[in-house]
């Protein structure tokens, strides 16, 4: 029965793993499956249009996170659904769906706070106690870095060394 219960417990991890994976490479662009036009599959391109805006890079990293997370969420619905699934498994799957939700709202307050302080925009990225930051922004000094900084851990409670900011202009 030990053996069991462990096995369960692995996959639950490995699941774990497999969804965090996913959501961390859809976040970053990784894996991009390129055609021969040199997109890739599921990218849009605007009619008449030779570059993307950072507006539109803005626009299209919330609607892809949202993506993968709408798929995590799916995912931890039918693991919490399976009739055959053990209590420890579902209970996983719950404490999954409670984290995306509350990531969700800590990175939707991260952004608004960062376009009050006077940032242009904002995309947050929370998974696995870290935080990637990504701001519009004039100038990435010192004193913005400290301001980030500051609204992202205050709000997620992330350590500082655990946050990357990356800039976009």
């Amino acid at each position: 029965m030990m053996m069991v219960i462990k096995k369960k417990q692995l996959v639950i991890a490995a699941l774990a793993i497999v969804v965090g994976t996913a959501g961390y490479l859809n976040a970053t662009k990784e894996g991009k499956d390129y055609t021969e036009t040199g997109k890739y599959l599921g990218e849009a391109q605007l009619v008449g249009s030779e570059t993307v805006t950072e507006e539109d890079f803005f626009s299209q990293a919330r609607i892809d996170r949202e993506a993968g997370r709408s798929r995590s969420i799916e995912t931890f619905n039918s693991i919490i659904e399976n009739e055959s699934a053990d209590a420890a498994a579902k209970a996983s799957a719950e404490q999954g769906v409670l984290e995306l939700a509350q990531n969700t709202e800590t990175e939707t307050a991260i952004e608004n706070l960062l376009r009050a302080k006077g940032f242009k925009d904002a995309v947050c990225y929370i998974n696995n106690s870290m935080a990637n930051v990504v701001v519009k922004t004039d100038s990435l000094d010192s004193a913005n870095v400290a301001i980030i900084t500051e609204i992202v851990t205050e709000q997620s409670g992330i350590a500082q060394d655990k946050i990357k900011i990356m800039e976009m202009n």
